[in-house]
């Protein structure tokens, strides 16, 4: 316990001498998510691309190099970083961003998953998340309650800036409520029912504006497709007469410009994580919808 208020108030001493908060993301959604709260009072890194897969991220040194010094660490949680993230506090040996630690913000802890697996995973079923799907960042509403609770966590490390903190979150939040009717609209409008993905990642969104997943072109999670899961999946699509084809932008698009060859479904690369904003990373993805339901009218 003394170790632990050691820790806070070295924290406490260590930010107030510094004019930004440092903060290390572990994806550029959370750094966007990030910077649109605490605006020029934080100065934020993410340890990834937009086009890389969270789920398999190379535990660097610079990365540790990057956390020494961190006052704040936001991950996206629910298990996505499992492989790499562990190493990288560890290496560190910065006590505030471990797990639990006053600098410690696991996105995941704020969100209720979907796919949450009601039996025991095991290896067998692929990369099965135990806690539930991670890509929660695809949902708006989903969003607009993790970047309230990021404001209250930034308040509690900078409390002189609170009303700052919480007036940016409320705006954000705003934002986001105020964009939903157009976005739900134009899906609506698109006519696009029934979707298939590569990897699950767009679940999330595609729960939230009303579309339905019929399968993915993985066999499992994280397992390469094969010959027969695509022979099977071009029957599939003819069968539900799916329209669109979401292939996210970090996995190869081979099979899914056979399915699009053999179906007639329309194929759209899209990214999954931000690239400028959050905005625009929802409207690239409504966009993607709407060119399926142009392109496909005849399937």
């Amino acid at each position: 316990m003394r170790y632990i208020s050691v820790v806070l108030f070295s924290f406490a001493v260590s930010f107030s001498s510094q004019a930004k908060l440092v903060v290390v993301t572990t994806t550029t959604t959370l750094k966007n998510l990030v910077e649109e709260v605490g605006r020029d009072r934080v100065s934020v890194i993410s340890l990834t691309k937009s086009t890389q897969d969270p789920h398999f991220v190379e535990a660097k040194p610079s990365y540790m190099v990057k956390l020494r010094k961190a006052d704040m660490l936001v991950e996206v949680g629910l298990d996505l970083e499992v492989g790499w993230i562990g190493n990288v506090q560890r290496g560190a040996k910065n006590p505030v961003i471990i797990n639990g630690g006053p600098g410690f913000f696991s996105a995941g802890d704020y969100v209720k998953a979907i796919e949450v697996p009601k039996l025991k995973v095991d290896r067998s079923q692929g990369d099965v998340h135990p806690y539930g799907n991670p890509h929660f960042h695809l949902d708006p509403n989903r969003i607009v309650t993790v970047v309230q609770a990021l404001g209250k966590k930034l308040s509690k490390l900078d409390p002189a800036s609170k009303e700052f903190y919480q007036n940016n979150a409320d705006h954000f939040a705003n934002k986001i409520k105020s964009s939903l009717p157009g976005w739900h609209s134009r899906v609506e409008l698109s006519k696009v029912k029934n979707v298939v993905t590569y990897h699950k990642s767009l679940n999330y969104f595609l729960t939230s504006f009303g579309l339905h997943s019929v399968s993915s072109i993985e066999p499992h999670p994280g397992i390469p497709p094969t010959a027969k899961h695509i022979i099977g999946l071009i029957r599939q699509i003819r069968q539900e007469k799916v329209r669109c084809i979401l292939n996210e932008s970090y996995f190869e698009t081979t099979a899914g410009e056979r399915l699009r060859k053999e179906t007639g479904a329309v194929l759209q690369v899209v990214p999954v994580e931000v690239q400028t904003d959050y905005f625009e990373l929802i409207e690239a993805l409504v966009h993607a919808v709407e060119e399926c339901g142009k392109g496909a009218e005849g399937v």
